[in-house]
């Protein structure tokens, strides 16, 4: 019972953490991006967008799609943050009144969002973390943000929050949230130019196939990319997990079989004489397999409930408490992300009950090549 109720709590820990890094780490890059990004052709990496006109038109075609959720036109524009002890560089992202706040409120830290109305330009901003511990910055505090052209810009800003997305570094910049009209105005834009459309989804599952779809929507000069093609290594290492996932189920299955085959080995030598007194009474062999088969049914079922006990205990106290740290740095989440179904929880319990069956049918055979005579004498 004890190796069974080790492997399915393991197993079941195994896939919730896959699930849940698989879960929580795409959330915040689709919360903060979106799940597609439309975009001018243009091979350049700069933080300098090249812009197009955004018509009623087509933002009406893409809301129409049943797959969107939400879409919302932005830009992007590097600058400096400078306070009287320090500077930070920065990258200002600017969004229109309808940004969706929602996915970005489990991420904020501190203050409030800002807010953006469709008649006024605002000057609130959100500000990283990281930026703000820098800088020693709060919610409240008037900051000046510089931008290098010709000539050169300032804008002054209050900081109305700040977030933590736990991605900067290797797949993010320390973008500042902000009004889309100062990055029209500084770049000398029309209110219908834009850097790029994010567009939210209702379902990851439709990722691929919607991008195929708008790529075809937009027209010759905008193309449509999907978030796994804007990140694809952040992607690549997730998809590793499921190999690891696998490998551990099968060693865990492996683990719980031969501890089941153990047991009923055992049972079988224990029981010697007991088999030699039922096939003297005229017991068949398949009857006498069959009350072993059914113990060890017996013993992995128990087990299985142990398993199931600590497995989903461990699951449930992660959830509420966090009782796993993590560095968020090297791992993009504070702490162990855990996530199950009630489908996968049945499958493995299944799946994991039928494989020590199964490996039971192999031992069960020696009933049949055991002598009664022997089997009376045997001591």
């Amino acid at each position: 019972m004890g190796g069974v109720a080790v492997g399915i709590t393991v197993m079941l820990a195994a896939i919730a953490i896959v699930n849940g890094f698989q879960q929580t780490i795409p959330d915040k890059f689709t919360g903060f991006w979106g799940h597609i990004q439309i975009q001018k052709l243009d091979l350049s990496n700069s933080f300098e967008q090249q812009s197009f006109f955004v018509s009623h038109k087509l933002l009406d075609d893409l809301l129409k799609q049943p797959e969107v959720s939400a879409i919302l036109p932005y830009a992007t524009k590097g600058g400096i943050i400078k306070t009287d002890s320090s500077f930070e560089g920065i990258v200002l992202k600017g969004v229109d009144w309808s940004w969706d706040t929602t996915a970005l409120h489990a991420q904020l830290v501190a203050g409030r969002m800002p807010v953006f109305s469709r008649a006024e330009n605002s000057q609130e901003v959100l500000v990283p973390k990281k930026v703000a511990d820098r800088l020693q910055l709060l919610p409240g505090h008037r900051i000046q943000m510089y931008f290098i052209q010709d000539p050169p810009r300032v804008r002054v800003m209050q900081v109305a929050g700040i977030y933590n997305l736990g991605i900067e570094g290797e797949f993010s910049k320390p973008f500042v949230i902000g009004d889309l009209r100062h990055v029209q105005r500084l770049n000398g834009w029309a209110p219908e130019e834009v850097g790029a459309i994010e567009i939210h989804l209702n379902k990851w599952a439709d990722v691929n196939n919607t991008t195929a779809k708008l790529s075809g929507l937009v027209g010759a000069e905008l193309e449509a990319y999907s978030i796994r093609e804007l990140y694809p290594n952040l992607f690549s290492w997730l998809g590793l997990f499921d190999l690891n996932k696998q490998v551990l189920i099968v060693i865990m299955l492996i683990v719980a079989g031969v501890n089941m085959i153990s047991a009923l080995l055992i049972l079988i030598l224990e029981r010697t004489t007991t088999i030699g007194l039922l096939k003297t009474m005229g017991m068949r062999n398949r009857s006498i397999r069959s009350l072993f088969l059914l113990t060890g049914t017996y013993i992995a079922f128990w087990g299985l409930v142990w398993g199931n006990l600590i497995g989903l205990g461990f699951y449930f106290l992660q959830v509420n408490f966090q009782l796993i740290p993590l560095d968020e740095a090297s791992y993009y989440v504070a702490y162990v992300p855990v996530l199950l179904s009630w489908k996968e929880i049945l499958v493995l319990n299944a799946g994991t009950l039928l494989a020590c069956v199964l490996m039971l049918l192999g031992p069960s055979f020696l009933v049949t090549r055991i002598s009664p005579l022997k089997a009376i004498r045997f001591d």
